[in-house]
């Protein structure tokens, strides 16, 4: 049963890319596509019942893995791959009317999406570090394709940007995981097995504290830059303004989150080994300082997707500052804060792939009174921008006051009262340059209109999860986040 699962979620992706790497006809690149992407989730979700009776999935050779942890974000980036899928036909097909898409692009977009969701599946299904570390890497080599895209000048100067950033903090990682595979050599029977998560755990109080505390620097510098984490971020805003929208959605919902769970399976494992406040100080330090840098790019931002951009710099600081907080009810609001940030970024980038096709910009200034244009998008912007920055009754608003409650528990009242403070400049941020892009008059004739009836759905759907999880968390949902939440109290 094991095999069957962990080959669904790694051999459907790989079957889309390979029939879309022989298949060019649009028809049957979105078919294949959309297919790939919904069995995979059907197969994640498979995944989570069977972790959820309380056993872990791997294969017969030890070398993939699957626990709580790995089950809900698996779940969490099928989801959104597959939101993506079905976003993205509508999308191009609009594109390739206006010109601006080709046979070989539409092609080349198709093939490298379903790469893209291997490679994820690589990163969380490895029980290895070396294969983790590949799958990593390779995440950024087929996103690099897909961020310069459209061929111009400051796309490709962006995935080059991203590329190089990327490969050398994914340089510091691999130096971490050396120093990891070290510390447990003499420790883990069989050579072999010491860089496998579920031998590493078995024996991590017999690591040595020292070396796995000079590992965690590498490894925070290494999966932080790729998680986009401040000072490490600045290839972020680029790539997600270069990056189709889709594109942009699916890195900001599920890249983030796969480089997310890799420092999070090292904090459980340093956090075990050297115990104290290490691990935890680290992160809260990090997420504040993310979230401080964040903050005056959101407030002088001119370009939307920008802006999207740095606020996923600040959930991402949110994240790891609640994970540093280091309670069972801070990791709760970190996990759940990893879904609605995630639900969130999707409604927004893909609303403004919306107004981008109506106005032919992205840049705020050039879009005014968009609900008199797009009246159905730009209600998903505005109400999009209200569950983003945590106003109630949205999801983020009940997960970021778990992390607030979770921190005065703990006593870390001057850190959270700065955390609140960042969340609520971010909130005024944000409204005023919306309000602008929605209300008002169109100050330039806008020639786009409304976007595709199911992209519609898509957002529609994806804001009423938004709405019900900040006023109804269903049990089975709470059960798979309390089990995840499990893993990282370690």
């Amino acid at each position: 049963m094991s095999t069957i699962i962990l080959g669904l979620l790694l051999g459907l992706p790989v079957a889309g890319t390979l029939l879309c790497a022989v298949l060019h006809q649009r028809r049957i690149l979105e078919t294949v596509t959309v297919s790939v992407g919904g069995l995979t989730f059907l197969s994640a979700l498979w995944l989570v019942t069977e972790v959820m009776q309380g056993t872990t999935i791997s294969s017969s050779e030890g070398w993939l893995y699957a626990d709580g942890l790995s089950a809900y974000i698996i779940i969490i980036i099928s989801g959104s791959a597959l939101v993506v899928a079905l976003y993205s036909t509508g999308y191009l097909r609009r594109q390739i009317r206006d010109g601006k898409v080709g046979d070989r692009q539409l092609w080349l977009y198709y093939l490298l999406l379903n790469a893209f969701l291997f490679t994820m599946m690589v990163v969380l299904l490895s029980n290895n570090l070396g294969f983790l570390w590949i799958g990593s890497e390779a995440t950024t080599l087929a996103t690099a394709f897909l961020v310069a895209f459209y061929e111009r000048e400051r796309s490709i100067e962006a995935a080059w940007k991203y590329v190089i950033i990327c490969s050398v903090g994914i340089g510091f990682a691999l130096f971490g995981i050396i120093l990891t595979y070290y510390s447990a050599l003499h420790v883990v029977p069989g050579s072999g097995n010491a860089l496998n998560w579920s031998s590493l755990m078995l024996v991590a109080k017999d690591l040595d504290p020292a070396v796995l505390k000079l590992a965690f620097i590498f490894i925070l510098v290494g999966f932080g830059t790729k998680a986009g984490l401040a000072p490490l971020h600045t290839w972020k805003p680029d790539a997600y303004g270069e990056a189709p929208t889709p594109i942009s959605a699916l890195m900001a919902a599920g890249l983030v989150n796969v480089a997310l769970y890799s420092l999070m399976r090292f904090y459980v494992l340093v956090n075990t080994a050297v115990g104290g406040t290490y691990a935890p100080t680290l992160f809260m330090v990090f997420g504040l300082v993310s979230m401080g840098i964040a903050l005056p790019f959101i407030l002088l931002q001119k370009d939307f997707k920008r802006m999207l951009a740095y606020s996923s710099v600040e959930h991402v600081g949110i994240i790891v500052f609640a994970i540093g907080i280091g309670t069972p009810l801070a990791y709760f609001g970190a996990l759940l804060h990893l879904l609605n940030n995630a639900l969130a970024k999707m409604v927004l980038f893909l609303t403004a792939g919306n107004v981008r096709l109506a106005y032919g910009s992205r840049l705020m200034r050039k879009v005014t009174g968009a609900i008199k244009v797009i009246p159905v998008s730009a209600s998903f912007l505005i109400v999009g921008v209200f569950a983003l920055t945590g106003w109630p009754p949205f999801g983020v608003f009940i997960s970021e006051f778990t992390i607030v409650t979770a921190g005065f528990d703990r006593g870390y009242v001057v850190p959270v009262i700065f955390f609140i403070a960042i969340i609520a400049a971010v909130f005024v941020g944000f409204i005023y340059y919306t309000s602008r892009m929605v209300f008002g008059e169109p100050n330039v004739p806008v020639t786009g209109g409304e976007a595709e009836p199911l992209a519609l759905w898509v957002l529609g759907l994806l804001l009423a999860a938004l709405l019900l999880l900040g006023v109804y968390l269903p049990p089975p949902l709470e059960q798979v986040i309390e089990n995840a939440a499990r893993v990282l109290k370690g």
